[in-house]
């Protein structure tokens, strides 16, 4: 089953069967083209998103349920869901000056989660999102579109659409998106510093994406 965890950036391939799929030959084949944007794998009930920029892996987010994990402890959750089922995977094409901000979401905490707009008191979350000075981003969707609106220190700092490629600034009230009678938000909070998030990038770019498969691989298969 689909779930639109991030908007859809530049459509670049589909897989309707992962088994069929070398999954390590994908990530590395990303490195020399610079690749920047993001895979998302879709299961029956789970869905996992790894994010690249200039072709290095940034950020890995795997969701069970209302369980999520991030890092390399969802990418080895990922890798075992594929040992175990079949799943569907996208790719879409992002600008690089996006990414930072989707591995802001990635890592966020949920302060949030399902609400929906229309009963949503849109001033009164304004003034909140000022007066916490927040960091983070709402993430407003539905079954078929979702966007995200970014906040930095309480005040908008761009918008992602589905279908784009950059961060927008158009973050008008009365997006159609928003209008849908069924459109939900979540409210996620940068959970961390600088230092964390730096912490975090330099563990994704060490790890051996071949060694992680295989010792997964072996879990499953001897």
């Amino acid at each position: 089953m689909c779930r639109l965890i991030l908007p859809r950036g530049i459509a670049v391939k589909q897989f309707d069967d992962s088994k069929r799929v070398k999954i390590p030959q994908i990530f590395e084949r990303f490195t020399p083209n610079r690749f920047s944007g993001y895979m998302q794998f879709d299961f029956d009930i789970d869905a996992g998103i790894v994010c690249f920029q200039d072709g290095h892996i940034v950020a890995v987010m795997f969701e069970h349920g209302t369980t999520r994990v991030c890092g390399r402890e969802a990418l080895l959750e990922l890798f075992r869901e594929l040992q175990r089922a079949a799943g569907v995977i996208k790719i879409y094409r992002l600008e690089s000056e996006l990414v930072p901000y989707l591995v802001q979401m990635c890592h966020g905490l949920i302060e949030a989660r399902g609400q929906l707009v229309r009963f949503l008191d849109a001033e009164r979350l304004l003034t909140y999102l000022e007066h916490e000075q927040f960091d983070g981003c709402i993430r407003i969707y539905t079954k078929t579109e979702a966007a995200l609106l970014f906040y930095g220190g309480g005040r908008a700092a761009g918008f992602f659409p589905d279908g784009a490629s950059s961060l927008h600034d158009n973050l008008e009230v009365e997006h159609s998106l928003a209008r849908e009678p069924e459109c939900r938000y979540d409210l996620i909070r940068t959970a961390a510093t600088d230092q964390d998030a730096a912490a975090s990038l330099n563990t994704m770019y060490d790890i051996n994406l071949e060694k992680e498969w295989l010792s997964v691989w072996h879990e499953f298969n001897v």
